[in-house]
């Protein structure tokens, strides 16, 4: 068992979804470009444009995507979305005990990693290299390596410290009550008028 802290391991996994999961290059020199979970950076001969995923979905469903390509973009939409259930469900049970959560999140950080990979293996082939270019899934490591450290992590808790407050009953222990010690109870101004009793 590795011990960490949650807060670093929520930093691990916010990680996995803000670095490039893959640098690939099209085929015949035509750009380049840098993937993420949630987008692409491509350069080509037209410029340089950002691709988010919901844009490349919109090709898939119109039909300008297609073929291995339009493989390529429903795996890696469910690796972002495994990705996506695994910090969502951890941050859900941020205050549960975490080896009851431990397996569940590892398994889909670990199901992530194979999307993505399964992915860049449908648009570019088995030695990640086709005509249609070639790809380095630098990401899909770390994001198996994170979902290992998951698994075989042991959570340190945070611990908060909270204000000292004074106890309610020790007030009141302080307050005496002038009925209960043997003093008379009249405030001043009873007493100033206090009848006479002598006839």
């Amino acid at each position: 068992m590795y011990r960490i802290k949650r807060s670093i391991l929520s930093a691990l996994l916010a990680l996995t979804l803000v670095l490039p999961a893959n640098i690939y290059l099209i085929g015949g020199g035509l750009g380049a470009g840098l993937q993420f979970p949630l987008l692409r950076y491509q350069q080509t001969y037209l410029g340089t444009n950002i691709i988010t995923l919901v844009r490349d979905i919109e090709y898939v469903s119109s039909g300008i995507l297609g073929g291995r390509s339009a493989l390529s973009v429903l795996l890696w939409l469910c690796g972002t979305l495994l990705l996506i259930a695994a910090i969502g469900y951890f941050v859900c049970m941020w205050y549960e005990d975490y080896a009851s959560i431990r397996k569940l999140v590892s398994l889909l950080i670990a199901g992530a990693g194979v999307a993505y990979l399964a992915s860049v293996i449908a648009q570019y082939g088995l030695l990640f290299h086709g005509p249609a270019g070639f790809s380095v899934p630098v990401g899909v490591p770390l994001i198996l390596g994170v979902a290992w450290l998951t698994y075989h992590a042991e959570v340190e808790e945070e611990e908060f410290c909270e204000e000292e407050y004074p106890d309610e009953d020790d007030d009141q222990e302080g307050t005496s009550d002038p009925s209960e010690s043997g003093e008379d109870a009249l405030s001043p101004i009873d007493q100033s008028v206090e009848p006479d009793r002598t006839v």
